[in-house]
């Protein structure tokens, strides 16, 4: 009886060595599998965006009807469309800087002596 049961004890850890053997190359491969699907979306997350700039020739600025600013290229008029928070900033940028140059003119002084 005593033989009996180490002879299963020995298979029991044998089998126990194999299974997790096996679960381990399992779980590694779902794992790499994963990443590689996965992969692309992660870069991209990762990866920010560098801002672009343009001139003020290059572009024309245009509001839609839901107020939404559109910044369009003269070249071969393509857009860009923004929210309308966006062209609120602008304008409101825009006209701070009409009005500062209106509130403060440059004009030439002359001294009278």
């Amino acid at each position: 009886m005593n033989m009996k049961m180490e002879n299963i004890k020995q298979r029991l850890t044998q089998i126990w060595k194999q299974l997790s053997l096996y679960t381990i190359i399992v779980i590694t491969l779902t794992v790499g599998i994963c990443i590689g699907y996965y992969y692309d979306f992660i870069k991209n997350s990762l990866t920010r965006n560098k801002p672009s700039s343009v001139k003020r020739e290059e572009v024309t600025l245009a509001i839609d009807e839901r107020n939404n600013l559109l910044i369009v290229k003269k070249s071969d008029g393509t857009y860009t469309t923004y929210q309308d928070s966006v062209g609120y900033m602008i304008f409101n940028l825009y006209a701070k800087n009409i009005w500062g140059q209106a509130a403060n003119p440059k004009t030439q002084t002359t001294d009278v002596k």
